[in-house]
């Protein structure tokens, strides 16, 4: 098991094309997600797992004026992101560190991502990262996830077991790890509801990824 921010670092000049070359429909999900963005107005957006920013060149395209704080572990992903957009730089503001751990403004966002960030972790590990994301969020806004997520619970169970066992094996301390725990649609949804988003809709799948909108009140668009 390697730790989250070692693995990321190492791989950070090639992450781009292994994403595009060998993850199926991953060109499909960064352009579903640009276009769940509003494409006018200075929307406020925050990136979790920003990583080189796959989603952003996706998004700029959409809204050119968009603003983005994105946070990621590893240094060297946030480079890469930094001379791709080196024009955007005034409207991006990035953060190495862990979004379990900074806090999010109350109520300062528009919207709040990921994609490709959040199979890494446990129930209550997304539990309490999803409240979080909630309370950063205007009255209308909302979250959406683009994520690898499995079709049932006995493949959801299975990686939990593995992850379990490769744990155990290794002596790893606590810590985050490149481990797979995706959980299954039905799962997935059911967290984010009871994380307190007021609807959440299974938008869209492309091979094994799938996109989720929660909405932090019922009315929102």
């Amino acid at each position: 098991m390697e730790e989250m921010r070692s693995f990321f670092d190492k791989r950070a000049d090639t992450y781009e094309s292994h994403m595009r070359e060998n993850v199926h429909g991953s060109r499909m999900y960064y352009e579903a997600v640009a276009h769940l963005i509003p494409d006018t107005g200075c929307v406020k957006i925050l990136d979790l797992g920003c990583g080189t920013g796959l989603e952003l060149d996706e998004i700029f395209k959409v809204n050119s004026q968009a603003t983005v704080t994105g946070i990621d572990l590893s240094e060297n992903m946030l480079e890469v992101l930094k001379r791709k957009h080196f024009d955007k730089l005034d409207r991006l503001t990035l953060i190495r560190g862990s979004y379990f751990e900074i806090d999010f403004p109350a109520d300062s966002f528009d919207i709040a991502i990921s994609v490709q960030s959040m199979h890494h972790f446990n129930r209550n590990q997304k539990l309490l990262l999803y409240t979080k994301i909630l309370n950063c969020l205007v009255t209308e806004g909302f979250y959406i996830e683009a994520d690898y997520v499995v079709e049932t619970k006995l493949e959801e169970r299975k990686s939990r077991e593995s992850y379990e066992k490769s744990k155990d094996l290794s002596n790893a301390p606590d810590g985050f790890y490149h481990f797979d725990l995706p959980f299954c649609i039905d799962s997935q949804e059911k967290i984010l509801k009871e994380s307190g988003f007021h609807r959440v809709e299974h938008h869209s799948r492309f091979g094994n990824t799938s996109i989720f909108v929660a909405h932090k009140n019922s009315a929102s668009l």
